[in-house]
């Protein structure tokens, strides 16, 4: 029997993690949840009353310690990591104009939308040559897309995020730069986007069917050592 795979998703405040947890414990996928703060704070009360089959890990992803830590914990318990799905994400200033941007929030969201990517693909590099087919998956949006959003027809293009868009642009260019880097190696690297207007309500998202089936294509195990 295939030995079962490894994967972490990171949470800071976008809600999507216990669902992507889901899509891959029923992939048979043993799941680690890094959640920053108050994230960790109500998937633990979750957790609490209905067991979720993934292992919740608090992790605050400015810190390298915090990072070292759960790079440990993974090493102790699995051995190896398979898949790192970096959706950790926060936003805020919505609407807000260039005089109102305060610099202390941007920092805060380039901090955990792009600096703790980097920080954990340097970190869990290694763990991941230990798979026979690892993978990163970057969760991006829209609105980094610079040409979608310079198109008036687009859902999001009057949307005024500032530090939020800016982040996702850089991830996004991130994310083409190391595409090229691991091209050589066996890590495949991918941005997915899981958000459409449609599926937004405030602070609640959901994914559709159809964005459910383009994230198992990622980590379906036929796919990824094809």
């Amino acid at each position: 029997m295939e030995e079962k795979r490894v994967a972490v998703v990171t949470e800071a405040g976008n809600k999507l993690a216990a669902l992507f947890a889901k899509i891959l414990i029923k992939h048979q996928y043993h799941v680690i949840i890094a959640a920053s703060s108050e994230c960790y704070q109500k998937l633990w009360s979750e957790k609490d009353n209905n067991e979720t089959g993934y292992d919740l890990i608090e992790t605050d992803f400015t810190s390298d310690e915090s990072i070292a830590n759960l790079k440990q914990h993974i090493i102790t318990t699995y051995g190896k990591l398979d898949v790192l799905v970096n959706n950790a994400e926060i936003a805020n200033g919505f609407g807000q104009k260039i005089e109102q941007l305060n610099m202390a929030e941007v920092k805060a969201v380039y901090d955990i939308n792009l600096f703790a990517v980097i920080r954990l693909v340097q970190a869990f590099k290694p763990l991941l040559e230990l798979s026979r087919a690892p993978s990163i998956i970057n969760i991006s949006s829209a609105l980094g897309d610079i040409t979608k959003m310079k198109d008036e027809s687009f859902c999001y293009s009057n949307y005024c995020l500032t530090a939020y868009a800016t982040s996702k642009a850089a991830l996004n260019m991130f994310t083409h730069l190391q595409c090229k880097e691991f091209k050589p190696s066996k890590i495949k690297i991918h941005s997915f986007d899981p958000v459409a207007m449609k599926n937004c309500t405030y602070n609640s998202v959901m994914i559709c069917d159809a964005v459910k089936d383009d994230f198992v294509s990622l980590i379906t195990w036929e796919t990824a050592v094809g």
